[in-house]
């Protein structure tokens, strides 16, 4: 994820809707499987 690259920060929640309760925490390995399925 280019933020890592770019800033360092490493990302730890992935936001799905428009509320905090919406945050879930990130896996990198499902986020690239959900785009190519």
């Amino acid at each position: 994820v280019s933020v890592v690259d770019e800033l360092g920060i490493p990302v730890k929640f992935v936001g799905v809707g428009e509320g905090v309760e919406d945050l879930q925490p990130f896996d990198a390995e499902a986020f690239v499987n959900a785009i190519f399925t």
